[in-house]
């Protein structure tokens, strides 16, 4: 066999996409059977043949067929990395999206001790004009490659530069990872203190957040090091900075209008570890703190009233203890997260790869095909898949007669969400439809369903349902924001039963007023093809309030029959 696939893979032409189709076939074969190493290397050749083609199909077939053969046998792959890379390097200024996303996921397997500064540095140039949905996920898989770094210092400038340039689209955990890393690297912390203080100062007007967070944590816990230069043999080293300067620049962070509840609390208390550890600058640390005393904000209140009594003199042998530096995290802890959110982050990034346009069914064979795009959570809750509403219809249509009677709703919207849904971190709450307020019109029955209470957000659906066809029913969704903070990126989603089909209409808006000021509306059009079956709905809603990121669950279970 090992001959015949040699032969197979020598001599066929590639001026015809039947002889790609005929050798992307050959390196299937070469790498499911127990093949010789030599003839490996031969189907990673033809694959890197590939990614020269200027089809963009064949380039992606063959960046996927590579992705693959690294995970299963890369000692395939070890001999020729160095030459593949720059190709696959390229792949990642591709226009196409599908390109680009899968040629990262594949630099990032090729990462090794050798090749992580180029490999890196690539990935957070592609960081730059990546789309802002996908840079939390490309951050993530740049923080594993830890174990690879040369040195601490390089990981701690690289996690720098990854917060200046997707500090707002990154979650906390990048935050997070880059304050444990500078904790358990002392001979370092001068050098990461001097380097985010200028970073702050010289981008304030348009800081990432992120950046801004992990900043003033520094300045608080190693402010110590400003006041003194930095030197060491391999940079230009920093000069110090003198104390009104830092204080004037936690100021101006305080009157920054990027600057949350949460950004404000992290400057009281880097005002306070200064006010203890510095030898000047007290008075005016305090008098900072002192302005929250009124604060509307009960947190930042209550924060500045406990701070102030800390100064007092009553409190001088509590206060050194209080406000000690925070200890190193146990780098054992730190490595065992850091490993799973390898695996998680590996996770999510699979659920974006391309749908390829040849795999689409057309025809009879649609109607054959199992209707699982609706209800997969893997769309639902990672991404989304675009169906026409008659190819929907069309496939509910022949499974109406292949569908238990016998087996539980609920079950049947999400039997695959346990092997497909991403691992994300979300609440779940089930809310039945209750308290319906229902109305009739000539011609129309109407209902209204409140689906959603928490956290000051309100979702009420309103059902209308017509004469003319009373499987069809039109939901429009108005969503309200009791708070006083403004709910901005507002995504709502909904999945349904296999049963129903469902064409959802763009949201009027992505902000929603803080104080009930102004509302944002989305219209749903479901059809019940087995009206003897309830109408059921999953709802997925996302916002941004106040620095942080929501993600809540919800389920209608008993929609009101109209």
């Amino acid at each position: 066999m090992n001959d015949v696939l040699a032969q197979v893979a020598t001599n066929t032409e590639t001026t015809r996409n039947a002889g790609n189709a005929i050798l992307y076939e050959c390196v299937k074969a070469i790498m499911t059977v127990e093949s010789e190493s030599g003839l490996k290397v031969l189907a990673v050749n033809i694959l890197g043949r590939f990614l020269l083609n200027r089809d963009n199909n064949i380039r992606y077939v063959a960046l996927n067929s590579l992705t693959n053969v690294v995970s299963e046998d890369i000692a395939a792959v070890q001999r020729h990395r160095m030459q593949k890379c720059a190709t696959i390097l390229d792949c990642l200024k591709d226009p196409d999206v599908s390109i680009r996303q899968r040629a990262l996921e594949l630099t990032y397997q090729l990462v090794n001790g050798s090749n992580i500064i180029e490999l890196v540095k690539e990935l957070l140039n592609y960081l730059v004009v990546a789309p802002p949905e996908h840079r939390a996920l490309i951050c993530s898989r740049v923080i594993p490659t830890r174990r690879f770094a040369p040195s601490d210092k390089w990981q701690i400038e690289t996690l720098i530069t990854m917060l200046s340039i997707a500090g707002n689209h990154c979650d906390d955990s990048i935050a997070c990872a880059t304050v444990g890393y500078l904790t358990l690297s002392e001979a370092l912390h001068g050098f990461a203190t001097h380097k985010l203080f200028r970073l702050l100062r010289d981008e304030l007007p348009r800081v990432q957040i992120a950046l801004m967070h992990v900043a003033i944590w520094c300045i608080g816990e190693f402010g110590n090091h400003l006041i003194v230069p930095y030197n060491d043999s391999l940079t230009e080293g920093y000069s110090a900075i003198q104390i009104p300067e830092v204080l004037g620049l936690l100021q101006a962070v305080l009157k920054s209008h990027l600057a949350t509840i949460l950004t404000k609390s992290y400057v009281l208390t880097a005002l306070m570890k200064l006010a203890s550890r510095l030898d000047s600058g007290q008075i005016e640390c305090q008098e900072l703190v002192k302005q929250f005393i009124t604060s509307l904000s009960l947190e930042l209140q209550q924060r500045s009233c406990e701070y102030l009594s800390l100064l007092d003199g009553s409190w001088k042998e509590v206060l050194p203890h209080a406000l000690a530096r925070m200890p190193a995290a146990d780098a054992t802890i730190l490595c065992s997260r850091q490993q799973q959110e390898e695996i998680s982050s590996h996770s999510r990034f699979s659920s974006m790869d391309r749908v390829k346009k040849d795999q689409e069914p057309q025809g009879s064979a649609a109607l054959a095909s199992p209707p699982t795009d609706l209800l997969d959570l893997d769309e639902l809750l990672g991404g989304t898949v675009e169906t026409s509403r008659e190819q929907s219809l069309a496939v509910d249509s022949h499974t109406d007669n292949v569908l238990p009677n016998d087996v539980d709703l609920l079950s049947d919207i999400f039997a695959d969400a346990s092997s497909h849904a991403p691992p994300l971190q979300m609440h779940s709450t089930e809310l039945p439809a209750s308290n319906v307020r229902t109305s009739s019109v000539p011609g129309e029955r109407v209902a209204r369903v409140p689906v959603y209470e928490k956290d000051g957000l309100s979702i009420t659906m309103d059902l209308l349902k017509s004469q003319a066809d009373i499987t069809v029913t039109d939901i429009m969704c108005t969503f309200l924001n009791h708070t006083h903070k403004d709910f901005e990126r507002f995504i709502f989603q909904a999945a349904v039963p296999r049963y129903v089909s469902m064409e959802m209409r763009p949201a009027s808006g992505t902000k929603i007023p803080a104080n009930n000021l102004g509302a944002i509306t989305q219209a749903i059009t479901v059809k019940n093809t087995i009206p003897s079956k309830p109408l059921m709905m999953r709802l997925k809603i996302q916002y941004a309030v106040g620095g942080r990121q929501i993600i809540e669950q919800a389920q209608v279970s008993s929609f009101p029959v109209l």
